[in-house]
């Protein structure tokens, strides 16, 4: 079953501004870390345990593929939670 994903309010700001900075500098590097983001989430919506546990309880870490960054999410009612990107 393949999962909808919500961002928190915050994270979607964090994921922005990162996009922004980067485009100003590299506009093709910015699109590109938006695309490893989206195939992300479509493989964790479809297999939501691949994040490794953070220290939160509830809470997983997965790593965007050739970014150097990462987000955090938690499984709630049948819905990815996007917490926090960094």
């Amino acid at each position: 079953m393949t999962l909808a994903v919500v961002w928190s309010v915050q994270a979607r700001k964090q994921f922005i501004a990162t996009l922004s900075y980067i485009a100003k500098e590299d506009p093709q590097s910015a699109a590109l870390v938006h695309k490893r983001m989206e195939k992300s989430l479509r493989l964790l919506s479809d297999s939501p345990e691949m994040g490794v546990p953070a220290q939160l309880a509830g809470v997983r870490t997965y790593a965007v593929s050739n970014t150097g960054h990462s987000f955090d999410y938690r499984l709630v009612r049948q819905e990815i939670s996007v917490q926090r990107w960094y």
